[in-house]
């Protein structure tokens, strides 16, 4: 019985000239498709810078009208017949303003370190209690310009963490003034300093003010994600300042957590590396609960 010889190729025959043509074909189609992504994703980006530059345009250009404004009362008071209580006034608004103007400049100042990657790190041991009352003393302004007082509540033995004291300033100082921003006037923003039951010390900021939905959450947090890294966000609402608070954090090795509820108010929670986080456990977590009124 004759036995059959396997099916051969030869490479001048049609059949291999045809798997030559579909292959090169396929790459020629998953090129094009790529190019085409990587205009979608430019342009997309370019739109993004676009919308931040209009609204960092709006948000500068606010305070920094205002400053110039009352100033130029102030300094003709006469003419204007201002009373003491008058001047007074104005000092106050122009103090608002550039606390203001300031907030917004420090946060275009580290949405663009972080969009370009240039962020160090650099970790040693620190008590936390003086980075959070001097991030409360920095808030003063904003806390009474909103008639929304601070409220601190820390350990009496000092509480140390593996942090960039720095970067954690500037996590804090977005959490108290997103939450000061969030509260009615009259109402309350608690900020705790505690160590949970694994050692791990954690910062935790409660405002009861709006709260936020589960989407807006979800797109606060993720204001970094994708192609526009968040360059498209208003200073309204948490927007980027969330964002680069929970950056920050993660950046030292950090744990964020949040939780909010419409109506009820929201709880952030960042803990931090008590050793440096490569000594760190892995399966090491923060309690799910933190106290910070009552």
């Amino acid at each position: 019985m004759r036995s059959l010889n396997p099916f051969t190729q030869r490479a001048d025959s049609l059949i291999s000239a045809y798997a030559a043509k579909m292959v090169e074909s396929t790459v020629v189609r998953r090129a094009a498709a790529e190019a085409k992504t990587a205009r979608a994703e430019a342009e997309l980006s370019i739109r993004a810078r676009s919308q931040f530059l209009a609204n960092m345009n709006h948000e500068l250009r606010t305070p920094l009208n205002a400053v110039i404004g009352f100033a130029t009362m102030l300094r003709d008071g006469r003419s204007y017949e201002l009373s003491e209580e008058k001047q007074q006034s104005y000092a106050e608004y122009i103090l608002q303003s550039a606390d203001l103007l300031l907030g917004h400049i420090n946060t275009i100042l580290e949405t663009a370190a972080l969009d370009s990657g240039e962020i160090e790190i650099n970790q040693t041991q620190t008590d936390l209690a003086p980075i959070l009352r001097s991030a409360a003393e920095r808030m003063k302004i904003t806390a009474k310009a909103l008639n929304v007082s601070v409220v601190l509540k820390t350990e009496e033995e000092a509480i140390y963490a593996w942090v960039d004291e720095d970067r954690v300033s500037q996590a804090i100082d977005h959490l108290l003034r997103i939450a000061l921003k969030a509260s009615e006037r009259g109402d309350q923003v608690f900020a705790r300093i505690a160590t949970d039951a694994d050692g791990w010390p954690e910062i935790a900021v409660r405002d009861t003010g709006k709260g936020l939905s589960d989407a807006e959450l979800n797109a606060a947090l993720n204001a970094f994600a994708g192609v526009n890294r968040g360059l498209d966000r208003s200073f309204e609402g948490p927007g980027v300042e969330l964002a680069i608070a929970k950056t920050f954090v993660e950046m030292q090795g950090g744990k964020f957590r949040i939780k909010s509820k419409v109506g009820k108010g929201t709880l952030v929670r960042a803990s931090l590396p008590p050793r440096p986080p490569q000594e760190c456990q892995q399966g090491e977590e923060a309690p799910e609960d933190v106290r910070l009124a009552g």
